[in-house]
Parts: C-alpha cells; sequence; structure tokens
C-alpha cells in the first residue's frame, strides 16, 4: 500500500458497473494471475508492524454467457506451515469486488480493508491466448493503515504497507473452479 489512492478512486473503481461485457473470445475460459505481496502488518503475536510476504491469485472464469465468476485466493507461511484461504464472487450478486472488461483489457477491482483498494489490471493479447497483469494495491489519503480481515484465519489485522511483484497471468480453456 505504498501507493496513495484519492478516495473518489477508490470509490469509483468500487461502484463500476460491469457493464461491459467480456469480449466473446473469453468465453468459457478462465484467466489466471499470480503475485507476491510484501507487508508490513500486524499479526497474531504482535501489534507492533512486521514484514510478511503472502502469494495471491486471482481466478476469473467467464461463462459461455460471459458472466464472469472470480476467486481470489491468498497463502502464506505460518509456523513453518504453508496456509491457505479465497474469498468468491459472482458478478452482480451484490459481491463488492468488481469484474471489467473493456477491448482487450480486463479490470478487477475490490475493497481491501477499511481505508484500502485493490485493483489488478490484465492486458490479453490481440488474438486473447496471452496475457499480462499488474496487481496495484493502495489506501485512502491520509490513512495510516487498513484494518483487514483476514481470508486464512479469520482475524483481523493492520496492513501498513503492501508491495506486489512477480505477477504472472495465463489464459486457460474452461473453468478453473470445475464444471
Amino acid at each position: 500500500m505504498s501507493l496513495r489512492i484519492p478516495a473518489a478512486i477508490i470509490v469509483l473503481a468500487m461502484t463500476t458497473s460491469g457493464a461491459l461485457a467480456a469480449p466473446a473470445q473469453l468465453y468459457g475460459k478462465s484467466v489466471v494471475v499470480s503475485w507476491t505481496e510484501n507487508r508490513m502488518q500486524t499479526t497474531d503475536y504482535s501489534d507492533t508492524p512486521v514484514p510478511k510476504t503472502a502469494q495471491g491469485r486471482l481466478s476469473v472464469y467467464v461463462s459461455d454467457k460471459g458472466r464472469a465468476f472470480s476467486r481470489v485466493s491468498m497463502s502464506v507461511e505460518r509456523r513453518r506451515q504453508t496456509q491457505s484461504g479465497q474469498r468468491d464472487a459472482v458478478q452482480g450478486e451484490g459481491s463488492a469486488r468488481s469484474v471489467n472488461f473493456q477491448g482487450s483489457s480486463m479490470t478487477v477491482s475490490a475493497p481491501r480493508g477499511d481505508a484500502g483498494a485493490m485493483m489488478i489490471a490484465v492486458t490479453f493479447d490481440s488474438g486473447f491466448q496471452g496475457c499480462s497483469a499488474r496487481v496495484v494495491t493502495g489506501k485512502a489519503n491520509g490513512a495510516q493503515s487498513t484494518r483487514v480481515t483476514s481470508m486464512i484465519t479469520g482475524r483481523q489485522y493492520r496492513f501498513f504497507s503492501v508491495q506486489t511483484s512477480g505477477e504472472s497471468c495465463s489464459i486457460q480453456t474452461g473453468n478453473v473452479f470445475g464444471n
């Protein structure tokens, strides 16, 4: 969350209607984006911020009717074990996560805690066979941290900063969530 996002941009990203339909070339396909987060955050053991590394993954399946189904997964190493959790969302069913398409790009935005947001921007190649991605996290101007409920433990933590890196993107035929 080294990036400061003005509140108006966060609100705009969160309220985008998603009215732009997915390109027909993505119907029946899944887009998977992975990244690494280096955070300064509180933990179960400390209210003092400590460095923590997490692995993130976004999976979006576009149905044969163009409807987007998405899952965000996070994993961290805790006590020498990798633990993970996930949150699913269906476009248009009350989810705060928004999946939008425009031309050869897809943007996924979601709130992140009480004062933050995450945006994943995907650019598709001309034949929709490959893609590249950028993951950006931020917090509202003036916010020192954002309180986040962990999808792994269900506990609340404070994120003071999040640096993302190592983004990768792939397109797969079929539904990554199973049929």
